[in-house]
């Protein structure tokens, strides 16, 4: 019983851990991006470098690590956007938007995972939930779209590969070389509205 207790115990302690240090993370990286450091995190979460070093190898699998934590929190809102009433345009226009919050809620995370979706640092897990993501956003903000009349008509697929080839990482990096990476978003959303809007 004393053994159960004790173990539990260090469980929380490491659970607890872990959540500081991503938070320390969240906010170093926002700073300093993929220049932060372990030693840095560490100091900011008030733990050992150790204590870092036991739940990520290195700063990549961090860096992963915090990028996945802000994607989530962007496909969360995501999901909401898409189930409310508006229209679908405002729909896909608050659904990109909400790429360019990142920039203001978390700035350098924002290019670090652009960078890692389109690097090798970026675990594949990461790149392929981050895919994931989007080609359900796509298909339903498709169907919407064509359920209101206000999309071109045929199989949903071809509009989703549309999508996926037009707003991928690679070229969201290639554009954020000419404009700045918060105005990529919304130059993408009417772009991608412009070719599934039906033509008058």
């Amino acid at each position: 019983m004393d053994s159960e207790f004790i173990i539990t115990s260090k469980r929380k302690d490491a659970n607890k851990n872990a959540v500081k240090i991503l938070e320390a993370a969240k906010k170093i990286f926002a700073q300093k991006g993929i220049d932060t450091t372990i030693e840095e995190v560490a100091l900011e979460a008030n733990v050992g470098v150790g204590t870092v070093y036991r739940r990520f190898n290195n700063k990549h699998q961090l860096a992963n690590a915090v990028a996945n934590e802000v994607i989530s929190e962007i496909y969360e809102e995501q999901v909401k956007i898409l189930k409310s009433d508006q229209p679908t345009v405002e729909k896909v226009k608050k659904v990109f938007a909400c790429y360019a919050n990142i920039t203001q809620q978390y700035g350098e995370i924002h290019p670090m995972i652009v960078n890692l979706l389109v690097s090798k640092e970026g675990e594949e897990e990461f790149k392929e939930t981050f895919l994931l993501g989007l080609k359900k956003l796509y298909s339903e903000v498709i169907t919407n779209g064509q359920k209101e009349g206000i999309f071109r008509e045929g199989d949903p697929r071809l509009y989703e590969i549309f999508l996926q080839n037009m707003i991928n990482p690679q070229i969201v990096k290639q554009i954020s070389e000419i404009i700045p990476l918060e105005e990529t978003p919304s130059f993408l959303a009417d772009l991608a509205l412009n070719g599934l809007l039906k033509k008058n």
